[in-house]
């Protein structure tokens, strides 16, 4: 039987929110981040789009036993697509699945709610503890739709999965965010 992977490139970058094992950091060519809103829910989601020139990091983890159930359900409202992946040292992936929102289910509706604090701060976390400051500021470069609005949620956090930032994490969250919501 062959292994499947999947690629995560946001809240699955934190291995804290998840068991898969083992993982990898990896580097997606010709794909971008998007914050995009659906007809699913009123907050956005966080996506990635095929592009002709760019790349995201995040990572590559095996899905046990191929049983995808767990994590479809988790990333539900999603697609999940099969894609080729070529790297040196990858122990024979040739082929990693990744989730993204389809058009069929983008919306044009922009609820009073907008990005879910502390859905970003999960993935901030990750992003800080595999890729390091730099991986950070690479996340907010390879992401669009910042234009959307912030929802604070910090003091009573609504993501299943959030997490305690330290005052150093808050403060690099809220600096690259400004820095994006700027541009």
């Amino acid at each position: 039987m062959n292994k499947s992977y999947f690629f995560g490139y946001g809240s699955l970058v934190n291995i804290h929110t998840h068991s898969y094992l083992p993982y990898e950091k990896a580097n997606m060519a010709g794909w971008r981040r998007k914050w995009c809103y659906t007809k699913f829910r009123d907050t956005p989601f966080l996506s990635a789009h095929f592009v002709d020139h760019g790349q995201i990091s995040g990572l590559i983890a095996l899905v046990p036993n191929n049983d995808w159930s767990a994590l479809d359900e988790r990333e539900n409202g999603y697609d999940r697509t099969k894609i080729p992946f070529y790297s040196d040292n990858n122990d024979g992936i040739s082929e990693i699945q990744i989730y993204h929102v389809p058009d069929r289910n983008l919306s044009n509706y922009r609820s009073k709610k907008g990005i879910i604090l502390s859905y970003l701060d999960c993935v901030i976390k990750g992003y800080l503890k595999q890729f390091g400051e730099e991986g950070v500021a690479d996340f907010f470069e390879t992401t669009d739709g910042w234009n959307c609005k912030i929802f604070n949620d910090r003091l009573n956090p609504i993501y299943p999965r959030h997490v305690e930032l330290s005052p150093y994490e808050r403060s690099l969250v809220d600096y690259y965010l400004k820095r994006a919501k700027k541009k």
